[in-house]
């Protein structure tokens, strides 16, 4: 994939050279002196960087020849969206004039498991190639082979088995390029969560154990971290608890050898009770419906994860009427003085749904008839998203269980009950299809 990006970003440099020369008075065999050299565009780079990246130097002679290989530099690299180049001579001295537009996108760098060096190690050996690295790069162009190179090289230096690669990273609100070692033995000797204390630092590690079976990676620590055990604050009211990003330093100790002892510090904030809730937007449910729903009183502690589950039960609740796509936004607002949180939520509730049909397939009519007269949701009630739970608990099952006592055989059934909604209509038709476990 690398490779044909590599191509194509060649053959788009070559039709901008190909424009470049053709409005560029200097013969291809005419060589002058570059006098002058000047830059027009340039915003994050510097001029001195660029023009080390061209391998033009002032005093040099230079011809079309020269000039295309230097603007050839300039695009590999992948900085560069756009290049043009123009030649102003007086008798046998060139100004040349680089007209640029830098790429609109140069992601952060971000290495991801390389524990062996510090951070003035790795950028000292990628500014040997890369002269302008800053901490950013292109996700295409040389750029990134050139960082990649320089890695394996600091990796060879100090005898480091391992490969390179990159890969363009993408999460929930950032972009990165991401450089990592594979093929290295990197366990995880020990964690430290440094400012815990309403949770106890034995209950963070007891909560993840499943990193000590894997090999270190900074991403998915610090993509474990959040999901596994913000909860465990959340529960005790912590609501505002965050994780700083996971630092490794190398194990020296013989037991567990080459690996690393991992840090993570946390903020832990205040814990917080619960004060009100706040409700607008609701119409069909009450103030009292949708407090009784989510389940928090006054001077409870604001267990996080209790009001996650609460608003699926106000969810739940909207169902019941026919609303089967609310949406609740929360906002909390904190009361530091008071040890208190107060949600205001802002609620859409949605169309209303109407029972459409009842599809019932894979059995004989008769015995679907007899399923569907134990279907009491009539075609156009407000549709009842609760109901079709009970349904699959209570008359389906027992339906299942009378139709293999009368069948006297060993053949098994399959059951799957979709709903299938109609936005224009306003109903749900309801699927329920038997298959033979053995098809």
């Amino acid at each position: 994939m690398r490779y044909i990006i590599s191509v194509n970003y060649r053959m788009a440099a070559a039709a901008l050279l190909a424009l470049a020369l053709m409005s560029m008075p200097l013969g291809a065999q005419e060589r002058q002196t570059l006098g002058r050299l000047e830059f027009v565009g340039l915003k994050r780079l510097t001029r001195d960087q660029v023009v080390a990246m061209s391998g033009l130097k002032v005093g040099q002679p230079i011809d079309a020849n020269i000039l295309d290989a230097a603007a050839g530099e300039l695009l590999k690299t992948g900085l560069f969206r756009r290049l043009s180049y123009r030649v102003h001579s007086a008798g046998n001295q060139a100004v040349v004039t680089f007209q640029v537009e830098e790429s609109a996108v140069s992601l952060p760098v971000v290495f991801e498991n390389f524990v062996w060096f510090s951070d003035e190690e790795i950028l000292a050996a990628i500014r040997k190639d890369v002269i302008f690295f800053s901490g950013t790069s292109p996700a295409s162009g040389e750029t990134p082979d050139k960082i990649a190179a320089a890695l394996q090289r600091l990796l060879t230096e100090k005898h480091i088995a391992g490969h390179v690669d990159y890969l363009p990273y993408v999460s929930k609100d950032k972009q990165e390029l991401l450089f990592t070692v594979t093929g290295a033995h990197i366990p995880i000797c020990s964690l430290h969560f440094p400012g815990a204390s309403a949770v106890p630092e034995a209950e963070l590690i007891k909560a993840s154990q499943p990193l000590f079976h894997s090999e270190y990676s900074q991403k998915d620590t610090a993509t474990f971290v959040p999901l596994n055990l913000l909860p465990l604050y959340r529960r005790v009211g912590h609501l505002r608890a965050e994780f700083q990003p996971p630092s490794a330093t190398l194990e020296t100790g013989a037991q567990c050898g080459g690996g690393v002892n991992v840090t993570i510090p946390v903020t832990e904030g205040a814990g917080y009770r619960w004060a009100k809730s706040i409700w607008d937007g609701n119409d069909k449910l009450t103030v009292e419906d949708l407090a009784t729903a989510l389940g928090m009183n006054p001077g409870d502690v604001a267990d996080g994860v209790k009001i996650d589950t609460g608003l699926k039960n106000v969810q739940k609740a909207y169902g019941t009427r026919g609303f089967l796509r609310p949406t609740i936004e929360a906002a909390p607002e904190y009361d530091d003085s008071a040890s208190l949180v107060t949600y205001r939520f802002k609620v859409n509730e949605g169309p209303r749904y109407f029972m459409g049909n009842l599809i019932v397939s894979g059995l004989p009519a008769a015995e679907a008839d007899e399923l569907k007269s134990k279907w009491t949701l009539g075609t156009n009630a407000v549709f009842d998203q609760s109901y079709v739970d009970q349904f699959r608990q209570g008359p389906l099952r027992e339906f299942m269980r009378t139709l293999m006592q009368r069948s006297r055989s060993s053949v098994r059934f399959n059951v799957q009950l979709d709903q299938k909604a109609d936005n224009q209509k306003l109903t749900v038709d309801v699927l329920i299809n038997f298959k033979p476990a053995n098809s």
